[in-house]
């Protein structure tokens, strides 16, 4: 079940995780099958101790994976960002690689760091919590080299220190997007003054902070993911004075609201707090993968973005599934989840892949691919 065509099992492992200490954390994720090479034989990224992403570079011919990290743990104040590549079909860190690509991270930098982006326009980037507010670095839609993360969100050149986005709300950190990279105009926020999750387009207009309106309108948000349709996210919520749950598809306005909402799924008293969305590569239907019961993960199909949601199946898993997280391969849709460590459960990192024959998906079982193993 390939995450990334040709990557190593240890890298695998951690391409769902945004785990701490980077140097130990990719390299001691133990394996079920035994048989995985070491990210960093080296230890160049031993003394790295932010919070690390890892993606695919969709430029990349050769299948590469890039790794972004802000530099300093547990440390708020303003640090570099480093990006670094990671050969595609052994998983190793290619030497020499290493790069600085900005000089104005800042925020709570061990758990809360950069994430991946990727423009409807072709440009990769990396959001992150600068001095200001969110800020980005990008490439290039067709970029001179695979670490020429030199642009802002307008194109400019950054000199190493990108402007912040217009959206920006200081104090902010960036929503982790439902795959690496999303690929949308869009993009989530929390904290500083934003009450819940706030939603904004990068390219301007007015961040809508989704709890707020919904309060408004007597009802309680749990989760919020971006759809696979750019403008659009999933929010599960509940009705504050108790009772009806549901999951909804919305999109923001640019003045601080939300248009288009419609209920896809009412769940009763049981509300959707996990959720993550991608498009099967081979069917062209949208998924979404939420946490069914506290034993199972529920994989629905959607047509459009206000059609209702028609489940495909309910696959059980350990109790305690967190940190969803959907990715693909040229002929699957797998999500990536957690079970965490506790009495009688057999944590670790999980996935459920979902294939397609003759137009039909099929939803497997839920595959440990790695032990956890906390640093």
């Amino acid at each position: 079940m390939p995450l990334i065509r040709g990557a190593s099992c240890a890298l695998i492992a951690s391409l769902c995780m945004a785990a701490p200490l980077p140097g130990t954390a990719a390299t001691k994720g133990g394996s079920s099958t035994g048989n995985c090479t070491l990210v960093d034989p080296t230890n160049v990224l031993a003394g790295i101790a932010g919070d690390f992403e890892l993606a695919a570079d969709p430029d990349d011919p050769q299948g590469g994976v890039i790794f972004v990290s802000n530099t300093t743990g547990r440390v708020l104040a303003q640090q570099n960002l480093v990006v670094a590549k990671l050969d595609g079909a052994t998983g190793n860190l290619v030497p020499g690689s290493l790069t600085v690509v900005a000089d104005n991270f800042y925020g709570n930098s061990y758990i809360n760091g950069p994430e991946w982006f990727r423009s409807p326009q072709g440009n990769l980037g990396i959001i992150y919590p600068g001095p200001t507010g969110m800020t980005m670095a990008m490439r290039s839609a067709t970029p001179a080299t695979w670490n020429a993360f030199s642009y802002d969100y307008t194109g400019a050149p950054s000199n190493g220190s990108p402007a912040p986005l217009p959206n920006a709300i200081p104090g902010a950190y960036v929503m982790p997007p439902n795959q690496p990279p999303a690929t949308e105009s869009y993009y989530g926020e929390f904290g500083g003054n934003c009450g819940s999750i706030c939603y904004a387009n990068y390219q301007g207009g007015t961040a809508t902070d989704i709890g707020q309106v919904l309060s408004t309108q007597g009802y309680a948000l749990v989760q919020v993911q971006p759809s696979t349709w750019d403008g659009t996210f999933y929010y599960s919520a509940c009705k504050s004075s108790g009772g009806s749950c549901g999951i909804w598809t919305a999109s923001i306005d640019g003045n601080g609201g939300l248009t288009s909402q419609v209920q896809v799924l009412r769940t009763n008293n049981q509300a959707a707090r996990q959720m993550a969305a991608y498009v099967h590569p081979l069917t062209g239907q949208a998924l979404l993968f939420t946490n069914g019961t506290a034993t199972s993960i529920a994989v629905w199909t959607q047509a459009a973005p206000g059609a209702p949601l028609t489940q495909l199946a309910m696959v059980p898993v350990q109790p305690g599934a967190i940190h969803f997280r959907a990715v693909a391969s040229d002929t699957q849709v797998v999500l990536n989840f957690l079970v965490e460590p506790k009495r009688g459960v057999a944590s670790g990192v999980y996935s459920i892949a979902v294939s397609a024959a003759n137009g039909t998906m099929t939803a497997g079982p839920a595959t440990l691919l790695n032990t956890f193993v906390t640093t």
